[in-house]
């Protein structure tokens, strides 16, 4: 996907908010491993996404001591989570509170796996891995809002969805069983699943990575 394939701005009222001669700041939250390290391939994704904006473009992990400076214009805040647990529904609207504390004027998006646009790239992807036993699977999530999303997400992915915990148990059950991590970068559960030949994170695949560069260069 390139912004040309975008036939409808993907961000009209992010838009009319800006301003004509200043491009917003993004600072991309992701979970981070101990530590506040980042894999490799977040680094280097940001580090392209800024080639392609004339505004700062910062990452920030959950799991680090210390926090980027708040750059001097108006912010987008960018959870890049797949999913709405705590980190999505509590820790990045608290980034948000400080952020504002701060002086900072932030504009806080929807956290990455609401967004269809992205599942329409994962889906994409998935398609051309699918082999017999193919089951999608998820870091563990608590129960309530989570179920109701992983529920809709399977229908739209029309896969099943296995959490992680309970991957050793279907694995048992279905001997043929080849799991797809949705993941977006290498974690203990991809690293995991490897062992067994599952595919890379979402972010090391050329097209779905591509496209999110893409769709987060369109930003104002």
């Amino acid at each position: 996907m390139t912004p040309g394939d975008l036939v409808v701005d993907p961000w009209p009222l992010l838009r009319n908010r800006s301003s004509a001669s200043q491009q917003f700041a993004l600072r991309m939250v992701v979970h981070g491993r101990s530590g506040g390290v980042v894999p490799a391939c977040l680094s280097s994704f940001v580090d392209d996404l800024q080639g392609k904006r004339s505004a700062p473009v910062q990452l920030q992990a959950l799991t680090a001591e210390e926090c980027p400076c708040v750059p001097d214009r108006p912010l987008l805040l960018l959870p890049l989570l797949l999913w709405p647990g705590a980190h999505a529904r509590a820790d990045v609207p608290a980034i948000r509170q400080r952020l504002r504390i701060d002086g900072a004027r932030v504009t806080m998006l929807p956290f990455l796996g609401a967004w269809p646009l992205w599942w329409g790239l994962v889906a994409s992807s998935i398609q051309r891995q699918l082999e017999p036993g193919s089951v999608l699977v998820h870091h563990p999530l608590r129960e309530g809002v989570a179920d109701r999303f992983l529920a809709m997400l399977s229908v739209s992915l029309n896969l099943p969805l296995v959490s992680f915990d309970c991957w050793p148990e279907h694995q048992t059950q279905h001997a043929d069983a080849r799991p797809i991590p949705l993941a977006l970068a290498p974690n203990r559960m991809t690293e995991s699943l490897r062992q067994v030949d599952a595919p890379p994170p979402l972010l090391e695949d050329p097209s779905i990575r591509q496209g999110l560069l893409d769709l987060l260069a369109c930003l104002p």
